[in-house]
């Protein structure tokens, strides 16, 4: 029983395409999947691979836009940021009675779910999608946030038990730059290309 915590699920990048596969080859293998999500993105999409009786879609009832990032013209490219845990839906969490929580992405949202956890006695890892302290240097006037950011994160990467990378590359980055090798168990999840789509 996996929730995934992922802030943009239906909006479809690269980062939630890698989660629908993980959570295809979750529901494949005969087990649950919640994902917990924000409101980002067109609807439409909560479904594309059509329902399944393992799988639960929740909502965060408290997430606002993110003013640089939305567009209401366009649902698709729209993103959302959530700020913490309803009691709401702190209790369709418990609902689920999940074994692991999987975190794809170190926010404000994700604080209260690791402090969800750990009241619950629940394992927490982790994947590692977009190296979001680094673009900080490419946004004029920001480039100050890059080392809050890099803290922010690591803080949070901290109460993982496992974060799984994409490459070799980014284990290296991670650990040399950040030193996130002192925080957690760092593994190389590599992915590959699906040729049959």
């Amino acid at each position: 029983r996996v929730l995934i915590y992922t802030t943009c699920y239906n909006v479809l990048d690269g980062v939630v395409l890698t989660i629908r596969k993980i959570e295809q080859e979750i529901l494949a293998a005969g087990h649950h999947v919640c994902i917990l999500t924000t409101k980002s993105g067109d609807m439409r999409n909560t479904h594309l691979d059509g329902e399944h009786p393992n799988r639960s879609v929740v909502f965060l009832d408290n997430s606002i836009p993110i003013p640089f990032l939305h567009d209401p013209n366009n649902p698709e490219a729209s993103y959302q940021l959530g700020f913490a845990l309803s009691k709401s839906i702190k209790e369709q969490i418990a609902e689920f009675e999940p074994s692991l929580i999987h975190i794809t992405v170190p926010d404000c949202t994700c604080l209260h779910l690791i402090q969800y956890a750990r009241e619950k006695e629940i394992p927490l890892m982790g994947t590692y999608h977009s190296n979001i302290p680094e673009y900080m240097s490419h946004y004029p006037g920001l480039g100050w946030l890059k080392h809050i950011l890099a803290a922010f994160f690591r803080h949070q990467y901290n109460f993982l038990q496992a974060l799984y990378v994409p490459t070799p590359f980014i284990h290296k980055y991670l650990t040399d730059t950040f030193r996130m090798d002192k925080v957690t168990k760092l593994g190389v999840w590599g992915r590959g290309i699906d040729l049959e789509r």
